[in-house]
């Protein structure tokens, strides 16, 4: 069977058979805290090895506040749309996407049918053209109620590019979130008038 305090008890000059400790067992008299004190001395061997930690804790963390803008590029979004003619330069496509241009006109299609959509969509489009307006901006949502693709968007996007006025139209790019975001697009048009 262990002894865990034979060794103690033959530091201190006790057997451990008599079973517990009296006051005429220890060596050393104490007749009060400050006394007991004085006798402890620092020890000389340190079999202990500690080291200070690299990292702060996280009470000792500075934290920044208020938390730093979150940085989305909605053009790497699924919901992002563009495209361009051919010739016209990336730089004209890329000031369309940041919102550089100012919008003239307005467009809002939600909530009508698909012809009825189509027939607001060309009449607003030659409108603006007649006018000579270089930048407009068609709200069409996002399509959430939609079942699968949106609906109005991609129709949008159709006669954007295969519409009867698809020649007039320079570049068209999903609209920023102040305008909309992707439940809106830009569309850059041309200036030269339209033929009748």
């Amino acid at each position: 069977m262990p002894k865990p305090f034979q060794k103690l008890g033959e530091i201190f000059g006790v057997s451990p058979s008599k079973g517990s400790f009296k006051e005429e067992d220890f060596p050393f008299k104490v007749n009060s805290w400050e006394d007991l004190l004085h006798l402890v001395k620092p020890i000389k061997e340190k079999n202990f090895y500690f080291s200070i930690s690299p990292k702060k804790p996280s009470w000792f963390i500075e934290k920044d506040w208020p938390p730093k803008k979150l940085e989305v590029k909605f053009h790497l979004t699924s919901e992002y749309i563009e495209g361009k003619k051919r010739g016209v330069p990336i730089e004209i496509l890329w000031k369309l996407r940041e919102g550089l241009f100012s919008v003239q006109a307005s467009l809002n299609l939600r909530g009508y049918f698909v012809e009825e959509a189509k027939i607001l969509f060309e009449t607003f489009i030659q409108q603006a053209l007649n006018k000579g307006l270089s930048c407009v901006l068609i709200i069409h949502g996002r399509g959430l109620s939609s079942k699968g693709k949106p609906v109005l968007k991609e129709k949008v996007r159709e006669w954007l590019e295969k519409g009867p006025y698809r020649k007039y139209i320079l570049a068209y790019a999903s609209a920023k979130p102040c305008d909309g975001g992707p439940g809106a697009t830009y569309v850059l048009l041309t200036q030269r008038p339209l033929k009748k």
